[in-house]
């Protein structure tokens, strides 16, 4: 099921719009265009997704099998392991350092802290992703579109380790 939801989400890029976060203008774009803000009020742009028209996968057991296809550069992500969910870019063109692959750390002196059970509380570890930022994991969808959309080049406004 995983594989031909996969096929199916993969050519409809269409599902994924760009809209105006302004609630008063709301303007949309295509997903495969280049926008750094509205061209109608100048405000910044989200991702929509039409998802009465997605084929996302039923269950979480879907993802779980996914996971075991971890040879798979696109399955290896902890972004884009969850490609149904990001229906915005067929599969071929997804660009990944294995950003998201952090580990889950047990993390019983903060659950006594929280009043969590011990042995019940994990934290994710992002400074493991490559550049030793969590942002790594937004910046893959970034550099995905910029490749989507033919750049040459990108630039990010960055505190150092975004760019990175």
């Amino acid at each position: 099921m995983l594989q031909s939801v996969t096929q199916h989400n993969a050519m409809q890029t269409d599902l994924a719009i760009q809209r105006c976060i302004n609630p008063s203008c709301h303007a949309s774009y295509e997903a495969r265009t280049i926008r750094t803000s509205c061209d109608r009020c100048g405000d910044l742009l989200d991702i929509e997704y039409d998802w009465s028209r997605a084929a996302v996968p039923a269950s979480l057991s879907e993802f779980e099998e996914a996971w075991s296809q971890r040879t798979n550069p696109v399955r290896f992500s902890g972004v884009w392991r969850f490609h149904e969910l990001l229906p915005f870019v067929p599969q071929d063109q997804v660009i990944t350092v294995g950003e998201g692959q952090t580990l889950l750390q047990q993390a019983n002196h903060v659950a006594k802290y929280v009043g969590v059970n011990t042995n019940q509380l994990f934290l994710q570890y992002e400074g493991m992703n490559p550049s030793g930022s969590f942002k790594d994991n937004g910046m893959c969808a970034a550099v995905t579109h910029a490749n989507m959309m033919n750049a040459k080049r990108a630039a990010c406004a960055s505190t150092v380790n975004t760019s990175a």
